[in-house]
C-alpha cells in the first residue's frame, strides 16, 4: 500500500500569502495526508491564521513553533516531525495548482526525488518584465531551437532537475537522509544545494512539469537585487563558482572590448548581447508585453548580473575569512 504524503511549509511573517497557500492545498485533487507548518517566529498574525484554519478543519494541519529557525532548519524540523515517508515541499507565497500534489505523489511512485515547476504570478507590468527577463518558462520545457538552447544553457533560464527550488519539490525521507537534509548554514540557495546533492547521489530523479505552483516575485528593484545578491553569496559559499566567475569576466571585459577592441571583438560582443536579451525579447512578444515596457528588460538582466557579482565577491570573502553568511531580512 502506498504511503501517505506530508506537505512541509516554512513561514515567518507572511500571513496573507500563507492564507492563499492553505486555500490552494485544501483544493488539491489529491488531498494532503498532513500539512506541517513550521513558523520561524511570526509576529504578524500568522499564528492566529493557523489557529483559525486548524479550528475550521478541512486540512490535517500541524503547527510547529521554531522561533529563529532559518528556512533550511525549518524544513528539517518539519520533515523530521512528519508522519509520512513521502514529503512534498512548497513555500508560503506559492499557490499550487489543483493537481500539484497528485503529480508529485505519482512521480514518487517511481522516483526518490521529483522536481516541480513554478509560474511567475505577474500582476503588474514590472512583474511581467521580471517573468520574461529572469525566470524559466514552463512553456519552454522540451522546446528546441538554437537561441533557446543557448540561452538556457549559458544564462540559466530553464528548469533543471538539479536546480529545483523549494517552491515545488517532492522526495522520500530516505533521499532527504542521504543528502544530509537541508544545509542549515545556508540562508539562501539551501533548496538548490539539496536538489543538486540528491541528483549527484545517483538516486532516481525526474522533472515533473505538472507539479506547478504560481509564485509572485519580489515587488521592487531593490528587493530583487538583494535577493540575487544573497543567492549568489550562498552559491559561492557552497562551492558553485564557475558561472559567477564567467559572469564577472563578461561584465569586466565586454565593455572594454566594445569600446576599444578590434572590429571582430566588437562584433562578438554585439552578438553576445543580442543573444543575452534575445530570449526575453522573444518571450515579451509571445506574451504580448506592451512595447512601452520593454526598456526594463535589459536593465533587469543587468541588475541581476551585477547583484550576483557583488554577492559572489561577498561569498568569496566569507570563504577566505571563515565568516558565516548573515541571515537575510524577511520579505
Amino acid at each position: 500500500m502506498q504511503d501517505g504524503i506530508s506537505v512541509v511549509v516554512t513561514v515567518r511573517d507572511d500571513r496573507d500569502q500563507l492564507a492563499e497557500l492553505l486555500a490552494a492545498l485544501a483544493a488539491q485533487t489529491r488531498a494532503p495526508d498532513e500539512v506541517m507548518v513550521v513558523d520561524g517566529g511570526s509576529t504578524d498574525g500568522t499564528a492566529e491564521l493557523l489557529a483559525d484554519t486548524s479550528a475550521r478543519g478541512g486540512l490535517p494541519l500541524t503547527v510547529i513553533e521554531a522561533p529563529g529557525a532559518n528556512i533550511a532548519a525549518g524544513r528539517n524540523i518539519g520533515i523530521e516531525a512528519a508522519s509520512h515517508d513521502r514529503i512534498a515541499l512548497t513555500d508560503a507565497g506559492c499557490r499550487p495548482q489543483p493537481g500539484w500534489l497528485e503529480s508529485i505523489s505519482n512521480g514518487l511512485e517511481h522516483s526518490d526525488f521529483v522536481g516541480g515547476t513554478y509560474r511567475v504570478d505577474a500582476r503588474t507590468p514590472f512583474e511581467q518584465c521580471l517573468a520574461v527577463a529572469l525566470y524559466p518558462s514552463p512553456e519552454e520545457i522540451g522546446a528546441s531551437g538554437t537561441m533557446l538552447t543557448l540561452s538556457h544553457r549559458l544564462f540559466g533560464r530553464a528548469f533543471e532537475i538539479a536546480l529545483t527550488t523549494g517552491r515545488s519539490m517532492g522526495f522520500t525521507r530516505a533521499a532527504w537522509a542521504i543528502a544530509g537534509g537541508f544545509n542549515e548554514s545556508l540562508y539562501a540557495g539551501e533548496d538548490v544545494n539539496f536538489s543538486s546533492t540528491v541528483v549527484g547521489s545517483g538516486l532516481r530523479v525526474q522533472l515533473v512539469p505538472a507539479a506547478e505552483v504560481a509564485w509572485r516575485p519580489r515587488l521592487t528593484w531593490r528587493e530583487n537585487a538583494v535577493m540575487y545578491r544573497t543567492y549568489a553569496r550562498g552559491d559561492v559559499r557552497r562551492g558553485r563558482r564557475g558561472r559567477h566567475l564567467m559572469r564577472a569576466l563578461g561584465w569586466t571585459t565586454a565593455p572594454v572590448l566594445a569600446v576599444i577592441g578590434p572590429r571582430g571583438a566588437r562584433v562578438a560582443v554585439a552578438i553576445a548581447v543580442a543573444a543575452y536579451v534575445g530570449l526575453p525579447a522573444a518571450r515579451a512578444l509571445r506574451v504580448g508585453l506592451p512595447a512601452r515596457e520593454w526598456w526594463r528588460l535589459p536593465l533587469l538582466v543587468a541588475m541581476k548580473d551585477l547583484a550576483q557579482c557583488v554577492g559572489a565577491v561577498e561569498g568569496l570573502g566569507d570563504a577566505v575569512h571563515g565568516r558565516a553568511q548573515p541571515a537575510p531580512k524577511q520579505r
